[in-house]
């Protein structure tokens, strides 16, 4: 006998009688199927947002600027290729006097070809008297408003070169080349770091000059940006336009010349002039000559330009936002697995509980002649059914919920527009696919042995599971001393092992989550402080074009707010090993090794024990051993620019987060690279760290000639607490939702727990047992149940954070390993609070539990 109208009722009743199971199926389903695919689709959805505006906006894809700054012939030099656009930008870096800002003063184009401006407010100048302000200059100088008057006030030199310096704001901006909040790049004016962005009609800047020629590539244009494709393209690119302007180097300096020659033309025709009257030893005539002679050396002298490429990893914030989407995406690739593989146990668990409770109908079913798929269809149905609403509710709400949250939580950060919620089928189908396993497989696997029972078989109820003797038991000193409801507790836990095992596996799965989740907020947060507070111990980098001079000697100490400083060579050097990405280190000759532990902490991250410079062989950082693979005594391949591979020795591996770095001794530099080293920096301590002191400092330090730029810790560190607290936003979100399945579990199990007892608690409810002790003895088994996978998810907990630090960690980015203890309780807590809450609803459902319903017998 198939399906009948009266049987498809049945299944209806059944799913009504048994809601709170039917529910709870359908929310761990959804649970796990919005967090699979809300999770998965959040990395790809940045993506597709960041590349949408890049394409819109036309961002170049490279850009070129010269020591001698670019002119025409460049421009023709690329644009009379094929396949590319190029467009000339001109700008003046300034030192706002007024506001202590440095700002980037940069024409507009007539026509905006590549990296178009998106108007935040107002609209573009139209005008040589209008301006419009980047969107990060209302951030940090509120009072600028559209309408209002902005004034530049800089150096004379620098006000010199401008036509006009009032202007009527007309409009907010943000540019495409800068998706980051914060980061404006950097120059060599002030501080050395850009604060905002200023742009104006053509005409405004009185140099001709050509500052930067941005280039886009049209073969890049349909190419995914980050991609492998986009890198190998853009590499291909980048040396076409070297070989292009290859040139134009030697041509602008024999232009150069030319136009230096000619403007010695009149002194030439003077000396010319005065040897044919005067004798050759004559005072003045040997003054025009000499002055002529240093003249043509000056002339002689001016360099070959140099070309700098550039493409648009160079951009603040592009390479980052990537990063960031990694990091998403690693957290996607376990994250959900772990949830889905709870949300499967728990389902099998109520799956055969359903079965184990509708034996009775199963039998009378087959015995009135229905067949196995009719008397199976019923769990299939209910099952199915559970699957199908709760994949449908899961995708709808987790793809469109937990994208935006997180790019939300991502977009104090960047200027990027909102995104689009794309619905990912492929995923979408893997979670329907899990969803069915976890249902309709968990019935089957059940059913098999029951639907080959015979009807007499299921019509008798199921013995119940012997009792046996407890090892406990044969611990009589132990035993004796434990009350009746203890014992009855510690029989009924060791009696059902496969409940203790789904309870403990369940609750252990939901609290390791919780722990990774607080264990990577402790890592995110521990990163800036350990990093700024307990290893660098300097306020400010100070960078020079060569070795320190007196002048720059005296400005550097003169300042009420200086302390004291090391002085040191600093360079970048690059690490390539097979199988690794190549990466950057800043390679660190201290002047005088022994003050260096001043400035810089050197130590063992699990020890503690301090290191000093020997002059036997280098400190590195510990990210870049564990991504070059390479321990104490090995050696590593160091490549200076222009220069060749040189090995050094590790005499030790140092705790560090942010970047790589290698430091070396003096003796041992000269030992590797045959040559003294060059000091060009000093890291300097300051009496006062805070912004205004610091923009101060490093404002009178730009003055003076040969110091190039001066980078300030407190700006570092602002920047990666930005960085990490978006990523906090993103932990709470595994918080809140690891939480939230261990509640539904805890209510599932314990929801198991008194519907297969019901007979044992109405037993002793008619026993004369008060509704608090029927209460408290399922609960004392609960709390044991919990408390034991409080324990085992905390070792589990340990693990899965290490896992996904491992995976989420950039090449140049170390979290810190630890958990703080307090992440445990807080952990521990929410899932003793999640089981006292469950308890509380298990208490009113036994109060109201018929007694003589639930103590009839089949019998």
């Amino acid at each position: 006998m198939g399906m009948t109208p009266a049987y498809f009722k049945t299944i209806l009743r059944e799913i009504w009688r048994s809601k709170a199971r039917f529910f709870s199926i359908l929310i761990i389903i959804f649970l796990g199927v919005a967090f699979y695919t809300g999770i998965r689709a959040t990395g790809p959805d940045m993506s597709q947002a960041a590349t949408r505006y890049y394409r819109t906006q036309h961002l170049a894809t490279n850009s070129v600027q010269s020591t001698l700054g670019l002119t025409r012939a460049d421009v023709s030099a690329v644009n009379r290729h094929a396949g590319v656009t190029a467009q000339p930008v001109r700008y003046l870096d300034i030192n706002q006097l007024n506001n202590n800002r440095v700002v980037r003063v940069t024409e507009l184009p007539t026509t905006q070809k590549l990296d178009r401006l998106t108007v935040t407010q107002g609209r573009l100048p139209r005008h040589a008297n209008e301006i419009v302000l980047d969107a990060q200059a209302q951030r940090l100088q509120p009072s600028l408003k559209v309408g209002g008057t902005y004034h530049i006030v800089s150096t004379a030199s620098r006000n010199r070169q401008l036509t006009r310096r009032t202007f009527t704001i007309v409009g907010f901006v943000n540019a495409p080349r800068y998706v980051e909040n914060v980061d404006r790049g950097v120059t060599t004016v002030g501080k050395g770091t850009l604060d905002y962005l200023a742009y104006v009609r053509p005409g405004t800047l009185k140099s001709r000059v050509i500052s930067r020629l941005d280039v886009s590539f049209h073969n890049l244009r349909a190419v995914t940006p980050y991609s492998a494709t986009y890198n190998r393209l853009n590499r291909a690119n980048t040396r076409q336009l070297k070989r292009w302007l290859a040139p134009q180097a030697q041509q602008r300096q024999i232009a150069l010349r030319k136009q230096a020659t000619a403007k010695l033309a009149p002194l030439k025709r003077q000396v010319a002039a005065l040897s044919q009257q005067l004798p050759a030893t004559s005072p003045v005539l040997t003054k025009l000559t000499a002055q002529l002679r240093a003249a043509q050396a000056q002339v002689t002298a001016i360099p070959r330009p140099t070309y700098l490429y550039t493409d648009r990893t160079d951009n603040p914030g592009y390479s980052e936002y990537h990063e960031n989407t990694q990091r998403v995406v690693a957290l996607a690739t376990v994250f959900p697995l772990f949830f889905i593989a709870i949300a499967a146990l728990i389902c099998l668990t109520t799956m055969t509980r359903m079965v184990e409770e509708l034996r009775l109908q199963m039998g009378t079913l087959k015995a009135l002649g229905y067949s196995n798929v009719a008397v199976g269809s019923e769990f299939m149905v209910y099952g199915g059914l559970a699957a199908l609403l709760g994949t449908a509710f899961g995708v709808i709400f987790g793809v469109n919920f937990f994208p935006r949250f997180i790019a939300q939580a991502y977009g104090s950060m960047y200027n990027l527009p909102t995104i689009e919620v794309k619905y990912l089928w492929g995923d979408i189908g893997i979670a329907l696919l899990i969803a069915l396993a976890c249902t309709l497989g968990s019935a089957w696997v059940v059913l098999r042995v029951d639907l080959r029972s015979l009807p007499t078989q299921l019509l008798q109820p199921k013995a119940p599971k012997a009792g046996k003797t407890l090892w406990l038991e044969r611990w009589t000193g132990l035993w004796r001393r434990l009350s009746f409801n203890h014992k009855i507790t510690l029989r009924n836990l060791l009696r059902y092992k496969q409940r203790l095992f789904m309870t403990v596996l369940g609750i252990a799965g939901c609290m390791a989550m919780m722990i990774t989740g607080f264990g990577l907020k402790d890592s995110i947060g521990d990163i800036s402080t350990k990093q700024f507070n307990d290893l660098w111990h300097y306020d400010a980098i100070v960078t020079r074009s060569g070795a320190e001079t007196a002048g720059q000697r005296r400005a550097l100490r003169q300042s009420a707010n200086y302390r004291r400083s090391l002085t040191l060579k600093s360079s970048q050097v690059t690490v390539k090993q097979a199988g690794v990405a190549e990466q950057t280190v800043t390679l660190g000759v201290p002047q005088t090794p022994r003050q260096l532990n001043r400035f810089v902490t050197l130590r063992d991250r699990q020890t503690q024990h301090a290191y000093r410079l020997t002059d036997h062989g280098a400190i590195i950082d510990e990210k870049l051993a564990k991504l070059t693979h390479v321990k104490v005594g090995d050696t590593l391949a160091l490549k200076a620019a222009g220069q060749a591979t040189r090995h050094v020795k590790i005499a030790a591996i140092a705790e560090n987060y942010i970047n790589h770095f290698v430091y070396l001794s003096p003796s041992y530099y000269r030992q590797v690279f045959h040559a003294t080293p060059t000091y060009n920096s000093n890291l300097v301590q300051l009496v006062h760290s805070n912004e205004k002191a610091g923009n101060a400092y490093a404002n009178q330090l730009l003055k003076q000639t040969g110091i190039v730029n001066v980078t300030l810790m407190q700006t570092e560190r602002q920047t990666n607490f930005k960085m990490f607290d978006s990523m906090n936003l993103v932990v709470l979100i595994f918080v809140i939702s690891a939480g939230a399945l261990a509640l539904v579990v805890l209510y599932n199990l314990t929801n198991i727990n008194v519907s297969e007892r019901i007979r044992e608690l109405s037993t002793i409810k008619v026993l004369g047992f008060y509704d608090n002790e029927v209460t408290l003895y399922i609960f004392r088994e609960n709390l044991i149940l919990t408390v034991l996978g409080i324990l085992v998810g905390c070792l589990l907990g340990d693990w899965l954070h290490a896992y996904i630090l491992q995976t989420a960690e950039t090449n140049a980015l170390m979290f810190s390993p630890g958990i703080h203890p307090v992440s445990y309780l807080y952990a521990a807590a929410l899932t003793l609070i999640f089981s006292l809450l469950v308890m509380g609803i298990m208490h009113l459902k036994l109060k109201h539990v018929n007694m003589l319903d639930a103590l009839q017998s089949v019998d």
